[in-house]
């Protein structure tokens, strides 16, 4: 049986336990074993559940109440687990600054993609965030945004000089529009727009 569990044991892929099922013993006695033998025990792969075993897991679920429910979170740790969840090297102390938990999620958000964010450095990030918490059209838009729950309303990010016509990533070429206005100007250049917009009626 010894001989059996340290010819199985492999260290980074086995498991105690599946070492223990392909011997049919427990993981008590394989740790017994791989100790007395000086084989030290490193953590191996988990192989992927049976679906007998999800379904288990899901019956045993369900009806659960989770731990968090009734509960709110403080503004720490919700910082906290921002900062972990970020791309960027910026310290709780800077992050404490922003008030609006909710606002700076969203602003967070706006960049999540790809193509919003590619290029941005931590400072850019920050001035990112700096510059839009603070201004006054998406604070504006937010705020109606926010009380209506319009989906027409919502703050959509937009470059103002659109990519395809050369425009780039850089902090003076952004800013919020409602999300409706956004699917209406596409890449249209934003001298163009704004006049369509003097107009807008003559379109309809």
């Amino acid at each position: 049986m010894e001989n059996k569990i340290i010819r199985t044991y492999r260290p980074y892929e086995t498991t105690l336990r599946e070492v223990a099922r392909q011997c049919k013993t427990d993981h008590h006695t394989v740790k017994r074993v791989l100790l007395k033998n000086g084989i030290a025990i490193v953590k191996g792969k988990r192989g992927s559940f049976t679906q007998e075993h999800k379904d288990n897991i899901s019956k045993a679920c369900k009806g659960r109440k989770t731990w968090s429910k009734g509960k709110k979170m403080t503004k720490s740790c919700i910082l906290k687990n921002m900062k972990a969840h970020l791309k960027y090297d910026v310290s709780l102390e800077w992050l404490n600054e922003f008030d609006d938990i909710e606002k700076l999620k969203y602003l967070n958000n706006s960049i999540s993609r790809k193509r919003d964010y590619k290029g941005f450095t931590t400072e850019i990030y920050q001035q990112f965030i700096e510059k839009f918490y603070n201004d006054k059209k998406f604070n504006d838009l937010f705020s109606k945004w926010k009380t209506t729950k319009d989906k027409w309303m919502k703050p959509s990010l937009d470059h103002i000089q659109a990519k395809c016509n050369g425009g780039g990533l850089l902090l003076d070429n952004l800013q919020f529009i409602s999300w409706l206005e956004n699917r209406a100007k596409v890449d249209i250049d934003q001298k163009d727009w704004d006049s369509i917009k003097t107009r807008i009626y003559e379109y309809f």
